[in-house]
């Protein structure tokens, strides 16, 4: 029996020094990095524009592959992400509270918990925009138009039920007391050729993918669903400075499969933390102006858990499906 005790403790040093050995020396393979959506995307370009200098700062001639899983709302990438082998050779982009909402769901072939989250990169808030010759000048008379004629008016969103525009409009609903009607694009090229061709009377967005036309007078912002305004867009007023207490937004994040080492996730949060301080990405960022906002694996795990509170609270009153 001794021997036996024996034998099972030199196994257990034998396999930890392994262990620790290809922790050491990881990445000792090329890197796959699962992306949910199809290319030329916002979290393509993110992932695409991120891998490479992940690369520079984990050091050991590091690849990563940037690898496309588009369909079903994301949940063919995030299925495939949170099944793989939890050895720090698949992480990917997960996208919420998009990711969040399937959860809640109860659709989703995975939970919350089975992902490791490394680190944030982006926080990108909606945004509530109208044609340059709508007839609406302002969040408030938007919404009086809808409460005179409930569920008239259209919001279109670059995303489907249960994305982050959608439950957006929900809580809108709710908290102005107003029914307005969401018409789902899908993408948002789509809903972006709909606000511009007058189409629909308002749309919702991110900010980042609106700036552009903002600029070019082709499309107003009625509101910005932030705490503050966005130093890209300072003369847009936010929805709390309208009256309505309404911040929304989406998050572009890294995470990899639960149970990968405590080590390796270190290695790739340090990564992922140098790659936002690099000039050269920082000046790429500020050129693409990606609205960055780092979290640690720690921090970024409480804003998840906090998104999928607040999704469960919201689906109990008005569920998006």
């Amino acid at each position: 029996m001794r021997k036996l005790v024996q034998l099972g403790a030199c196994l257990a040093i034998a396999l930890g020094a392994i262990s620790s050995a290809s922790s050491a020396e990881y990445p000792a393979k090329p890197i796959e990095m699962i992306v949910a959506f199809a290319p030329g995307g916002g979290t393509d370009v993110a992932a695409r524009s991120i891998a490479r200098f992940m690369e520079k700062h984990l050091g050991s001639n590091a690849r990563i592959a940037v690898i496309n899983k588009p369909g079903a709302g994301g949940e063919i990438g995030w299925t495939a992400l949170a099944t793989a082998q939890p050895d720090g050779y698949t992480i990917g982009f997960i996208n919420a509270p998009a990711i969040n909402a399937l959860v809640v769901e109860n659709k989703a072939k995975f939970k919350m918990d089975d992902f490791q989250p490394i680190a944030n990169l982006v926080y990108d808030p909606g945004i509530l925009v109208v044609n340059k010759n709508s007839p609406y000048k302002t969040l408030k008379e938007l919404i009086d138009a809808a409460k005179k004629a409930p569920n008239s008016v259209v919001i279109g969103t670059s995303g489907a039920a249960g994305s982050s525009e959608h439950i957006a409009i929900l809580n809108l609903n709710r908290l102005a007391d107003v029914k307005f009607n969401p018409a789902f694009f899908g993408g948002t090229a789509p809903v972006r050729q709909a606000i511009l061709g007058n189409h629909i009377p308002s749309a919702t967005m991110n900010l980042s993918e609106a700036l552009q036309l903002v600029r070019e007078g082709e499309i107003r912002i009625l509101g910005i669903m932030d705490a503050e305004r966005s130093s890209y867009m300072k003369d847009a007023p936010t929805f709390r400075e309208q009256g309505v207490d309404l911040v929304a937004g989406a998050t572009r994040g890294i995470a990899a499969p639960k149970g990968v080492p405590a080590d390796i996730v270190a290695k790739l949060e340090d990564a992922v933390d140098k790659a936002l301080n690099d000039p050269e990405y920082l000046e790429a960022a500020r050129k693409a102006e990606i609205p960055l906002n780092f979290l640690k694996a720690n921090e970024y795990k409480a804003l998840l858990d906090k998104m999928t509170t607040d999704l469960e609270a919201t689906w109990k009153v008005t569920p998006w499906r």
